[in-house]
């Protein structure tokens, strides 16, 4: 029954995305106040997560993305993330079972909690290297914040 109202209570949960990628025909530059800025302008009491969208390609996929709230358990069949932490502080529950996973879109399985898997806290200049089919979970305490760079890469 928990899970169950958990898997809801994230459901309902509203998110930020801004995608800010151009075609790799030129140099383009993003200023950091920018992107703090565009940031804090989807961090929105109900937000789960505020993003930037640096690059979205067929291979790699590049994000800068603020959050104060624990994600769902995520299994990606067929992207490896890189994770660079940048501010604040979080802790991955890595491997074991997704629990409850539905497939949110082809090849992305999202669910409640992990059973089973190993928790390595992260904090500002760690790296983490998530390959694909790895069920991953991002906690953060109350009153956490974290800030991090994901890069995606195709396997």
């Amino acid at each position: 029954m928990t899970l169950s109202l958990a898997a809801i209570f994230m459901a309902a949960l509203s998110f930020t995305v801004v995608d800010k990628t151009a075609p790799d025909i030129a140099v383009r530059h993003l200023t950091g106040k920018e992107l703090s800025e565009t940031l804090q302008k989807g961090m929105t009491p109900d937000a789960l997560y505020s993003q930037v969208i640096l690059a979205k390609h067929a291979n790699y996929q590049i994000y800068t993305t603020a959050r104060d709230k624990s994600g769902q358990s995520e299994v990606h069949e067929s992207w490896n993330d890189n994770i660079f932490i940048q501010e604040g502080e979080a802790s991955f529950v890595l491997g074991g079972v997704a629990t409850d996973a539905k497939e949110r879109e082809p090849g992305e399985m999202r669910g409640s909690v992990i059973d089973g898997g190993a928790t390595t806290a992260m904090k500002p200049g760690d790296y983490l290297f998530v390959p694909a089919g790895v069920p991953h979970q991002m906690i953060l305490k109350p009153g956490q914040h974290v800030k991090f760079i994901a890069f995606k890469t195709h396997k």
